[in-house]
């Protein structure tokens, strides 16, 4: 399931867009992904743009300057209208806008490309060659395990100038039937870029209703009556670029948009969501006798955990999204006999073997980036991206994601991302439900052991590595894809910098507690002179650094902020290094604690006799800071940037 509803807010993108979703379960699915050239349908009114208009809206700095941006939506006649213009300023903009790209689903759209033109000064010249238009099928989203059958139309026009005007328009008729006829979408209101006109209009049935809710904005559409429609235009003309900046938060979505749904509640959502997740065949004979084995153990939470480890790490994760499919999980004795699913196939695998073992479990829809803000929008099937589940056992709500591999630990510590609403596909679900902080936080524990030799000899490093929670299957999870003498070259280069002449003595040791969720790894280097070379007035200096924790300290580009700044949560991490010196040193003390809304910091230094030790926590407590609070963030991430390393100077 890879599906997000902002991505279907009709945005524009060099002639690539996510049309609205609306549905007939009757549309057939077209056979040739070949498109067809026709002018556009009589209900369609087509805008005309200004050739001459000045930049008023414009960036004088880009490669391309939009001169209308036009969608029309037809939810009677299943079809969807799209006009794009924008001129070529430079020769960057020849580079990145003289190729035309469509994205469509040839198992139920069809394409018609109305016309392809550059206007150069007061000249039309039509560039819409049918046979020069390459269909292709990229799937991008294959490196992430998904299939969604999509097709691109592509055309790649010739003679392009600086000055010219791109002019196109292209049809997409029918969409997927898994929606049952329902509509929903979104209305751009603002790009990124500056457009002269930026349009859309819905000509909506008169007998349904329409619901709509402004994000970020406060536009009305202008409403007229029609024969049998009410027709929505939201018209916009010098439409500036919208102001966006860097390390937000996921959750933070600053383009402001009008939603728009058919669906009247949460509760309808529901009813469509149980349409797809009834499983109403009985389970297949092997999937059944596997069930068997699994009634004999007698502890409700063993056999929880023993289903949950079988389809996370036994059924592997890709996903066939394909028209219907892309909404609809496939059968569970499906996806248990070829065992391989997406989210909502493992889901629902898991959800039903619970069921047939006696145990209360739902399929949960979750948003992996927009989390609770999805409580604030109008009730839609497209506010989800993401599918886990959710058991009821003994008193205990176990919230559990069947597609994260390589978990370990009991239930009650499983780490969940902060999804913060979710969807329970349950016949008694009138909303959605909040989802509360994961257990199973992370946590990881590095102790560092230094043996320095006198000067010019050499040392000794040991590293010992205690990963809980959540680090602890992202580290199952490295070692058990990546080879370890890959691990190993990166730990290294990580230390080189600060020991030219280190080097790996022994492979990487690792203690897996699965029991408990723990990974304990152990490395051993020699360094060939830790002390390095002497400078100018003849002294050694040997450094310790911890750039574990100096990772999460970087600045954003954009420091004065009119939006929330996105931090790393949660993440908790420890490193205390010993250092065993070649002979008796000055003693000294340094403590310093940093606290901040966003993050706790704590560094302790002891230097006595021959032995010196540094320990360093860093804790974030948020995933974003406000942008009033921003610039105390900032300043206290400086106090803590400067407070980082330590180092040793021999006379």
């Amino acid at each position: 399931m890879k599906f997000s509803y902002r991505s279907l807010a009709g945005i524009f993108c060099a002639g690539i867009l996510a049309p609205a979703l609306f549905a007939r379960a009757a549309d057939p699915a077209p056979a040739d992904p070949k498109p067809a050239v026709a002018p556009p349908a009589a209900w369609v009114t087509p805008r005309s743009f200004n050739r001459n208009a000045s930049d008023t809206a414009a960036d004088a700095t880009a490669d391309q300057r939009w001169l209308l941006n036009e969608r029309q939506v037809n939810p009677a006649e299943n079809e969807s209208f799209y006009h794009l213009v924008w001129q070529i300023k430079t020769v960057a903009g020849v580079q990145n806008g003289a190729n035309l790209s469509i994205e469509f689903n040839p198992s139920y759209q069809s394409l018609t490309l109305h016309w392809v033109r550059i206007w150069r000064e007061a000249q039309s010249l039509d560039r819409l060659d049918v046979n020069k238009i390459k269909i292709v099928q990229p799937e991008r989203d294959l490196d992430q395990f998904v299939l969604n059958g999509n097709h691109s139309a592509v055309l790649v026009l010739e003679d392009v100038r600086i000055g010219d005007i791109i002019d196109y328009a292209y049809s997409l008729k029918g969409a997927n039937p898994v929606f049952g006829g329902r509509f929903f979408s979104g209305v751009q209101v603002q790009m990124e870029q500056p457009v002269d006109h930026l349009v859309t209009r819905i000509l909506w049935p008169g007998t349904r209703r329409l619901y709509a809710k402004t994000h970020g904005c406060s536009v009305q559409p202008l409403m007229a009556q029609k024969p049998g429609a009410v027709e929505y235009t939201w018209d916009l003309e010098h439409v500036p670029g919208f102001t966006n900046e860097d390390s937000l938060p996921a959750w933070c979505d600053p383009e402001p948009w009008v939603q728009l749904t058919e669906f009247a509640s949460w509760k309808e959502v529901n009813q469509w969501a149980l349409g797809l997740f009834q499983n109403a065949g009985a389970l297949s004979p092997e999937l059944s006798q596997k069930i068997a084995g699994w009634k004999l153990m007698t502890d409700r939470s063993q056999q929880i955990l023993t289903v949950l480890r079988f389809v996370q790490d036994e059924v592997r994760y890709f996903g066939i999204e394909i028209g219907a499919s892309a909404m609809k999980p496939a059968d569970p004795s499906v996806v248990f006999s070829r065992r391989f699913g997406d989210c909502k196939d493992k889901a629902l695998l898991f959800v039903s073997i619970l069921r047939a073992l006696g145990i209360e479990a739902y399929p949960v829809l979750v948003n992996t980036d927009s989390g609770h803000v999805i409580e604030n929008w109008r009730p839609t099937p497209g506010a989800f991206d993401h599918c886990i589940a959710v058991v009821y056992c003994d008193g205990r709500t176990n919230w559990l994601d069947p597609t994260m591999c390589y978990q370990r630990g009991p239930l009650a510590v499983h780490y969940l991302p902060n999804y913060g609403r979710g969807l329970v596909v349950a016949a008694q679900t009138t909303g959605l439900t909040p989802i509360p902080h994961a257990a199973g936080l992370p946590q990881t524990a590095t102790t560092e052991y230094f043996r320095l030799g006198p000067r010019r000899e050499g040392a000794t490093l040991k590293v010992v590595t205690m990963a809980e929670g959540r680090d602890a299957d992202d580290l199952r999870a490295l070692f058990a894809t990546a080879k370890p003498s890959d691990i190993e070259k990166s730990h290294v280069h990580v230390y080189a910098s600060l020991y030219p002449g280190i080097a790996t003595a022994a492979p990487i040791a690792i203690v897996d507690d699965e029991q408990q969720n723990r990974i304990q790894t152990t490395e051993t280097y020699t360094i060939r002179n830790a002390w390095g070379q002497p400078d100018k007035n003849r002294r050694l200096r040997c450094e310790f650094y911890p750039y574990a924790i100096g990772a999460y300290l970087k600045k954003p580009v954009d420091t004065a902020r009119k939006l929330p700044l996105g931090i790393s949560f949660p993440e908790h991490l420890i490193l205390r290094t010993e250092v065993t010196l070649p002979e008796t040193w000055p003693s000294e003390t340094d403590r310093k604690v940093v606290s901040d809304t966003g993050f706790y910091y704590r560094k302790d230094v002891r230097c006595t006799g021959n032995r010196l030790v540094m320990e360093y926590e860093y804790n974030s407590l948020t995933d974003a800071i406000p942008p009033e609070q921003v610039p105390q963030y900032l300043q206290r991430l400086d106090t803590v940037s400067q407070s980082l390393g330590y180092a040793l100077i021999w006379r």
